[in-house]
């Protein structure tokens, strides 16, 4: 049994080993990605540190025991955790569709603190290594490139709009000069 506190200073209760395979399996059910982390002598406040980005990039890390782990992910239908469940093991939920933004929060906090590791992870039941890993994270923002998919559906749209603006001009340039020499005569 594990003692669990909350922020407060309260004690939640007790929980058993059922009830964290349980979360573990409802947090697979509803997280869009999953990485594995090794966090091998790694202080409580980096760890903290680390919480808190991950929060912000709507992201959890969950630490337990690897036979927890284990079990709840084959009971969730995943074969190959066994892979990822060597030495200490953290598993971090993505829940939101951007997997990019906490991509970035592990690889730059792994580039900060040797003991963090990544030991890759599964995108949509496709797994990943610690190299796609960093090459995802090196991706720019959602916000960028969605910016950058109107710049490309844009240009053309412009090129065209500024050669239909020229056949314009240009037409009516010919009509004033025609108008000017009519006037000369």
């Amino acid at each position: 049994m594990i003692t669990v506190k909350e922020k407060g200073t309260k004690t939640i209760g007790l929980l058993t080993h059922e009830k964290i395979v349980s979360e573990i399996k409802e947090s697979v059910k509803s997280a869009h990605a999953c990485f594995f982390i090794t966090f091998s002598r790694l202080p409580a406040f980096p760890l903290n540190v680390l919480r808190n980005g991950l929060r912000s990039a709507n992201s959890r890390i969950l630490v337990t025991k690897n036979s927890l782990f284990h079990r709840a992910l084959s009971e969730s239908g995943w074969q190959d955790a066994d892979t990822f469940l060597v030495s200490e093991t953290g598993i971090v939920f993505v829940f939101d569709y951007d997997v990019v933004k906490t991509c970035k929060v592990l690889t730059e906090f792994a580039q900060e603190n040797e003991f963090l590791q990544l030991k890759g992870g599964v995108i949509k039941d496709k797994k990943i290594t610690p190299k796609e890993i960093a090459a995802l994270a090196k991706l720019p923002s959602k916000d960028i490139l969605r910016a950058m998919a109107v710049s490309a559906i844009a240009s053309p749209l412009t090129g065209f709009v500024t050669t239909l603006n020229q056949i314009i001009l240009k037409f009516l340039w010919t009509v004033e000069e025609v108008k000017k020499v009519k006037e000369k005569k």
